[in-house]
């Protein structure tokens, strides 16, 4: 799976740079920080969260605490892993300041290609939004993290501040109970080959 330039690392010469830029406040190092981050980090809180206003809100947020901070950065883990820690922070912080719920997702449709593929599609996507929309949150965000936003088992414990082993567990279950969902869906109609479509862009 390519990875969009957001995706992909600074490197350690290019990251203490930019650190060193930020430090110093240069603009246009925050400016870089911003442009390359944020996008990816508000995907992120938005696939955690379901709730735009809230991403949004927090991604400010994490951005400003981030520049108000940067002398605070040890180097000890990944620029984009300590501003995604701050991020998600930020978010449950304000989610719990706010008590406010997160709205239900909007469907996409696309362009059938056939109706009965068309009805399969639709119900994986339906079923997975939902498996993964009753998962507890912690395995929710360690999914998220490593399926998606390809983090690494290290990275999560970092963001999420729990030992590597918990984290490593934490997504072999989940993945195990889901593939049971799934497989027991199955068995009740649909196709195997409907299900083999689950890839990252699904989860």
């Amino acid at each position: 799976m390519n990875k969009s330039i957001d995706y992909l690392p600074l490197g350690t010469v290019a990251e203490r740079e930019l650190v060193a830029g930020l430090c110093r406040g240069e603009s246009a190092s925050y400016r870089q920080l911003y442009d390359r981050f944020s996008p990816r980090v508000y995907r992120l809180l938005l696939r955690l969260f379901a709730d735009p206003q809230l991403a949004s809100d927090a991604l400010q947020a994490a951005f400003l605490i981030v520049f108000q901070k940067i002398d605070r950065f040890d180097g000890r883990s990944s620029l984009l892993t300590w501003v995604t820690r701050i991020a998600i922070n930020e978010a449950h912080a304000q989610r719990k300041k706010s008590a406010r719920k997160p709205p239900a997702q909007k469907e996409e449709h696309h362009g059938p290609r056939n109706p009965e593929e068309a009805h399969g599609d639709k119900e994986l996507q339906v079923k997975l939004a939902a498996l993964l929309k009753g998962l507890p949150e912690e395995k929710r965000t360690a999914l998220l993290l490593f399926e998606v936003e390809g983090f690494s088992v290290q990275e999560i414990a970092e963001i999420t501040g729990e030992p590597r082993g918990t984290v490593l567990a934490r997504l072999s279950r989940t993945r195990a109970e889901l593939q049971k969902e799934l497989t027991g869906w199955c068995a009740q109609g649909v196709t195997e080959s409907s299900v083999k479509v689950r890839g990252r862009e699904h989860v």
